[in-house]
């Protein structure tokens, strides 16, 4: 692998890595209230969350790098596009639940959140 690969893989990972980090930060005060709430018995121990988030934004951090430097020109473009927009929509709608607890405009934001995703999947295909 050539060093622009690796500076281009580098930086979707960190970049990712880092908007789920800052997201996890100023949402730690909300993940205290969110142990206090009582959840259903198959709900996944709080020590998985950290660890799937982490696998999951690597994953995408390199699925963003591969789509970057395998598309061209307008595809391109909309891809970076596409794929911030998720990225924000993702970290905001975190502050939104957690921090703000503004559980009906944290849903309609998830909702806009998994169209930007099936969007994404649709133009990384």
């Amino acid at each position: 692998m050539n060093k622009s690969k690796i500076k281009t893989y580098s930086f979707s990972i960190l970049l990712t890595l880092a908007v789920g980090a800052l997201s996890a930060f100023l949402t730690s005060t909300g993940m205290e209230r969110y142990k206090l709430v009582e959840k259903p018995p198959l709900t996944p121990p709080d020590i998985l969350f950290p660890i799937v988030w982490t696998v999951l934004y690597i994953l995408m951090g390199i699925s963003f790098a591969r789509v970057f430097m395998k598309s061209e020109g307008k595809i391109k473009s909309r891809n970076v596009i596409i794929y911030s927009l998720q990225l924000f929509f993702n970290f905001v709608w975190s502050v939104l639940f957690f921090v703000f607890q503004a559980y009906g405009f944290a849903f309609i934001w998830l909702v806009v959140l998994w169209i930007l995703i099936i969007l994404m999947i649709y133009s990384f295909y």
